[in-house]
């Protein structure tokens, strides 16, 4: 799966709308709709080839996260980061979806 595929995807299953055109497809933050910020974690987008790169929301990849004031949802494929601090930061993590079909 490509991440320009899953990053529409996940962006229509967080908002129920379509990703904004012009977004920025070298980021991990997908948009902000409804003053909810998207982001995704997925195949190096912050640099780092390796498999798993970046695809786990640590405290250090929250820090390098570009940053928004309201509701995050971050979809990643695993969180270390405990439930009150996401819910102190309004952070709602979500699993990246296992299988996609894109027809």
């Amino acid at each position: 799966m490509l991440f320009k595929d899953l990053a529409h995807h996940v962006f229509f299953i967080a908002t129920g709308e379509p990703l904004p055109h012009g977004s920025d497809l070298k980021s991990p933050l997908l948009g902000i709709s409804n003053g909810v910020a998207v982001y995704l974690l997925y195949n190096g987008i912050l640099g780092d080839k390796t498999v798993n790169g970046g695809n786990v929301l640590t405290r250090e990849i929250l820090a390098s996260l570009p940053p928004h004031d309201g509701t995050r949802i971050i979809y990643g494929n695993g969180c270390r980061i405990g439930a009150e601090r996401l819910r102190r930061e309004n952070i709602i993590f979500r699993q990246v979806p296992y299988e996609v079909r894109v027809s």
